[in-house]
């Protein structure tokens, strides 16, 4: 599917069919469709009708092999596709098996096999690997070694949130694309057209990415809940509110977790942002819907206060994914918040 913000840029890439590089790297804010762009370039370039700037047409033999998961010159590389093991030497089921969060080596070592045949009906062949900063050097090396020795009619696409995470040899070998933050329009008419409640105010807080508004639609109440519990947090403390938000990590009856500690960071990083920069500059980036709750919360704080949380909430992020315990690391992390919050009085 190609998003309205994307046609230009899809038209301009499908002018080039037959002239493509060998590896492209779409890059850019994460919920913006990257993904959902390569998906149809990959069935565009397989499909065996599709002409013009048309998409891929959804019904000859080639797009109805992908639309199951079976076409023989398509791969797609995310995190954890090689998680299955001997179950012999396994320590636990592997239903109870955290997912990786990494592409390790051995998922593009067997791409080797792929590459080495002709391809099923002598049209293009096509790999996906998202998100390519999910690779260790190791993995990106393994990579790179197929990237400076492409095979005919091969096509690499690599989407990224962050292509500074990426090997520059990686980035040399590679096209690439930019997309950046659609515009406010399209963006809302989308969300609209989608039914989606709250939209201007999920939008904004999303950062004006569309999927990533969408995404957080479904979180709607329990984000108002974050904002009340805030607003509380000098009265009720922090240990009573990480209690209540310790709620929220715990497992659905689908077995998954309601929302992760990482969410949760997210959602202060931007709050304690827009605190710093109603300070600064008198305005809300995320929360223009909470201006109000923002300036006074502002004037509370000092702004060195505000900037040391800030960092301080950069650290917390990056172990936010580890085995910590939950309850700790909430309180600790509105502790934080908490010395900031009140350290303008």
């Amino acid at each position: 599917m190609i998003y309205s913000w994307h046609k230009e840029l899809w038209d301009r890439l499908i002018e080039q069919v037959g002239r493509l590089p060998h590896a492209l790297l779409l890059a850019g804010p994460q919920g913006g469709g990257k993904m959902a762009f390569a998906q149809a370039l990959a069935a565009r370039l397989l499909c065996e009708r599709a002409s013009g700037s048309t998409e891929a047409c959804g019904d000859c033999p080639s797009c109805k092999w992908l639309s199951t998961g079976n076409h023989p010159d398509f791969r797609l590389i995310v995190p954890g596709g090689d998680e299955l093991e001997d179950p012999e030497t396994e320590s636990e089921p592997p239903a109870q098996k955290k997912k990786s969060e990494q592409i390790r080596i051995n998922q593009i070592r067997v791409l080797d096999d792929f590459l080495g045949i002709g391809t099923h009906r002598q049209g293009a062949r096509v790999i996906i690997i998202q998100p390519a900063e999910a690779m260790n050097q190791a993995t990106a090396n393994a990579l790179l070694k197929m990237l400076e020795e492409p095979s005919s009619s091969t096509l690499f696409i690599l989407v990224t949130n962050n292509k500074r995470r990426l090997l520059p040899t990686i980035l040399s070998r590679c096209q690439t694309l930019n997309f950046p933050k659609p515009s406010v329009t399209p963006a809302l008419a989308w969300l609209h057209e989608a039914g989606t409640p709250h939209a201007e105010d999920l939008l904004a807080h999303a950062g004006g990415m569309p999927l990533a508004a969408l995404g957080e639609a479904v979180d709607w109440d329990r984000l108002d809940g974050f904002y009340r519990d805030l607003a509380q947090l000098e009265h009720a403390g922090p240990v009573t509110i990480a209690g209540r938000w310790e709620a929220w990590l715990k497992e659905n009856k689908e077995g998954e977790s309601a929302i992760d500690k990482r969410t949760l960071v997210i959602w202060m990083q931007k709050w304690v942002f827009d605190l710093a920069i109603m300070k600064l500059c008198g305005i809300a980036v995320f929360h223009a819907h909470k201006l109000q709750e923002v300036r006074t919360a502002a004037g509370r704080a000092s702004i060195s206060a505000l900037i040391d949380c800030y960092n301080e909430l950069l650290r917390i992020k990056a172990v936010s994914q580890h085995p910590l315990n939950p309850r700790l690391f909430l309180e600790d992390m509105l502790s934080r918040y908490a010395r900031a919050a009140l350290s303008g009085r």
